[in-house]
């Protein structure tokens, strides 16, 4: 617990454990000079150049941290924050880790627009920010859409039979059809 006591007095740098933002910022460190030595499997790092501790969670994880006053400062997704529903202060635009939220559905399936999931099933990670899109929708068509949460492989859900459609956070800006479990599905429209 000895690292513990060593953070009185830096500045607390959340950063994303693992995944794309994760490799984004690694650069990004070692572009602004810091220097630090992460343990395996350790969650905290000291700069050894200037009073900073890097903190690696979860990127969904790094708003709530910020927001509460627990972390100084982080990266992380603005889609992050958004489902977070977290007020923070956003100073800066890194140029990284660009994605929307779409809409997909199956190829062959019989919901084609995003009309037509109106009071249908829709699985995401992004309850949240899913729900403020079908909400004017499920209004307007007085019917009620059913919207679920899977962490992860969202893609298959329409494949196994658990929804209509999927709501989820894409890079590309083009339809996909990538992987097996995503080559019946076709992007219908970016939020």
């Amino acid at each position: 617990m000895e690292l513990i006591n060593d953070l009185n007095d830096r500045l607390l740098f959340a950063i994303p454990k693992k995944g794309r933002l994760y490799e984004q910022c690694q650069n990004l460190l070692h572009g602004a000079d810091l220097h630090y030595n992460r343990k395996n499997r350790l969650d905290i790092a000291l700069v050894t150049n200037l009073p900073i501790a890097l903190i690696f969670l979860p990127a969904s994880d790094i708003p709530k941290y910020v927001a509460e006053g627990r972390i100084d400062l982080g990266i992380t997704g603005q889609d992050m924050v958004s489902e977070g529903e977290v007020e923070v202060d956003e100073i800066v635009e890194l140029g990284f880790g660009k994605c929307k939220l779409c809409v997909q559905v199956p190829i062959k399936g019989e919901s084609q627009t995003v009309e037509s999931l109106v009071g249908k099933r829709v699985v995401t990670s992004f309850e949240t920010l899913a729900k403020k899109f079908f909400d004017p929708l499920d209004e307007k068509y007085g019917k009620k859409t059913m919207i679920s949460y899977v962490g992860g492989s969202v893609e298959a859900a329409c494949a196994l039979g658990l929804a209509d459609g999927i709501s989820k956070y894409d890079k590309y800006l083009w339809v996909k059809r990538l992987g097996r479990t995503r080559r019946e599905v076709v992007q219908i429209k970016r939020l």
